[in-house]
């Protein structure tokens, strides 16, 4: 390009402007036509494309080689960026790689572990059964070891407490003078209910420990047949059998279906030892433990039972031999 200038340069020795006074003065028969002129024009229209030409083959070299100079840095630093990736996803993945392995290791330890734990929950549950098991067996027997020790004893309600009322002596006399007994009955030991009395409270039970088992037989039956009529002194008093808590608290359920079947004509009940009830009714016999099947079963069977006030006996069987508080039959 500068050599191009320098070719087009201007030399102010040449003079190509036409001199005008020479040509005012001579008159010369044949004018000379602007040839000069126009060939001026011409080089100078030649020299503009030319630098034209020449700035744009500049400027595009120019232009490719920032580009590429940028285009060179921006890709070597992109290769740097992504070589530091690349590096990164390498070192990241193997770490995931390590993790990945120590999980499946604590994954195999845990399954062992379960393994482990689960045989040793199911032997831990065939011992809680077993225990289980083995508990109520032995609240079984503490229950029923408790009634057989209760066997020997009777309860009485309604006796006033003063000094001495509670004694063997006061309760043989009781018992005796209340029942109109012909001999004196022998009690081992006798004693009012631990619970403590508050003033205005009803007197407390009194606990009394029989020598012969016979006699507490003898005195039940004779309190059942005077039922509502017993009294001491002036004092209405009651006396029953003495039954661990448990016991009492499930022939007391049995309270509402032996008031709906007493009176009823044709039907025997009873009240077993420990709490099952049992109806007797045309020839056919249940046995209830749970006083709702029991309460249940009377109103379905309501129509059929036909109720009578007359005709009523107790019918006492031994508690020796059924150890049942009492049987209720009813004659036609």
């Amino acid at each position: 390009m500068a050599a191009n200038l320098r070719k087009y340069k201007y030399d102010g020795s040449s003079n190509t402007r036409p001199n005008t006074s020479s040509s005012k003065t001579s008159h010369s028969p044949d004018k000379a036509t602007p040839a000069p002129a126009e060939g001026s024009a011409m080089d100078i229209a030649s020299v503009k494309a030319d630098i034209l030409s020449s700035l744009r083959k500049e400027i595009s070299s120019v232009i490719r080689e920032e580009l590429k100079s940028t285009l060179a840095e921006e890709f070597d630093s992109l290769t740097k960026e992504i070589k530091a990736v690349k590096t990164e996803i390498v070192n990241n993945t193997a770490a995931i790689r390590t993790e990945i392995e120590q999980m499946k290791a604590h994954v195999k330890t845990v399954e062992a572990g379960l393994s482990t734990w689960s045989d040793e929950v199911v032997s831990v549950q065939e011992t809680v059964q077993d225990l289980n098991k083995q508990m109520k067996d032995l609240q079984e027997k503490c229950e029923d070891l408790e009634g057989r020790m209760r066997r020997g004893n009777i309860r009485i309600t309604g006796v006033p407490e003063h000094p001495g009322s509670s004694s063997p002596t006061a309760v043989s006399k009781l018992i005796q003078e209340v029942l109109q007994m012909e001999k004196e009955v022998r009690v081992e030991r006798s004693h009012r209910s631990l619970m403590q009395r508050r003033p205005g409270d009803t007197p407390r039970v009194i606990i009394a420990r029989l020598h012969n088992e016979g006699d507490v037989m003898d005195i039940l039956r004779r309190a059942r047949d005077r039922a509502g009529q017993l009294k001491y002194k002036g004092n209405p008093i009651a006396m029953f059998p003495d039954y661990t808590a448990n016991v009492a608290k499930a022939r007391a359920a049995f309270t509402e279906v032996r008031r709906m079947l007493r009176g009823r004509q044709g039907i025997r009940y009873g009240l077993f030892y420990p709490a099952k009830f049992r109806i007797s009714h045309n020839n056919v016999e249940k046995e209830f433990v749970d006083a709702t099947k029991a309460l249940d079963y009377v109103k379905k069977n309501k129509e059929g039972i036909h109720s009578s006030n007359n005709n009523l006996s107790i019918q006492y069987i031994p508690m020796s031999v059924l150890r049942c508080r009492y049987v209720h039959t009813l004659h036609d």
